[in-house]
C-alpha cells in the first residue's frame, strides 16, 4: 500500500503507463483537439486519418465516443452532415448539374444503410409511427427515383 507522501505512478490510476522522463505526455481530448478531429472527420469521413491529424489513434477516438455523450452526439451530427452532402452530390450528378465522380450504386447503398434515430437504418422496418411522416415519405421517394435514374443509360458512364 502506498503511503500518503508517496507518488503513485499514473498506471495505478488507470491512465496508462507512466511516461518516461522527458517523454511527451499523451494528447488529451481537449476542446481544441475535439474540434480539429471533427473538422478532419467531416472533411475525410476517415476516423483513422482524423485521429492521426490530432495525435490520436482511431481506437482512442472510438473509446472517447463510448465515454462521452457530447462527443458521441457530435460524431453523429458530423456523420449526418456527411450523408446529406453525399445525397446532394448524388442528386446533382444524376441531374447532370455536376461533373463529380460519385459511384451511384455505392452512394445509394450507403444512403439506404444510413442510420436513423433509434439505431435503425433506412431499409429497416420502422419501429415507430414515423414511417408516414412527410420527410420519411420524401426520402423513400427520392431514393426510389435516384435508383431508377441510375439505371438509365449514360448515368453510370458519367460516374
Amino acid at each position: 500500500m502506498h503511503g500518503m507522501d508517496e507518488k503513485v505512478p499514473e498506471a495505478a490510476h488507470g491512465a496508462g503507463p507512466a511516461s518516461p522522463a522527458g517523454a511527451k505526455p499523451p494528447v488529451r481530448w481537449t476542446r481544441d483537439v475535439r474540434n480539429r478531429f471533427f473538422d478532419q472527420f467531416a472533411a475525410s469521413g476517415d476516423v483513422a486519418r482524423a485521429a492521426e491529424a490530432v495525435g490520436k489513434t482511431a481506437a482512442s477516438a472510438y473509446a472517447q465516443r463510448r465515454r462521452s455523450a457530447s462527443f458521441a452526439a457530435t460524431w453523429r451530427a458530423v456523420l449526418e452532415d456527411s450523408y446529406e452532402r453525399l445525397e446532394a452530390a448524388l442528386v446533382r450528378q444524376v441531374l447532370g448539374e455536376d461533373d463529380s465522380k460519385v459511384d451511384v450504386a455505392a452512394a445509394l447503398l450507403l444512403l439506404e444503410r444510413r442510420p436513423r434515430p433509434g439505431g435503425q437504418t433506412a431499409h429497416a422496418a420502422p419501429k415507430t409511427a414515423d414511417e408516414n411522416t412527410l420527410r420519411a415519405r420524401a426520402e423513400r421517394e427520392l431514393l426510389r427515383k435516384l435508383k431508377a435514374l441510375s439505371r438509365q443509360p449514360g448515368v453510370r458512364d458519367r460516374a
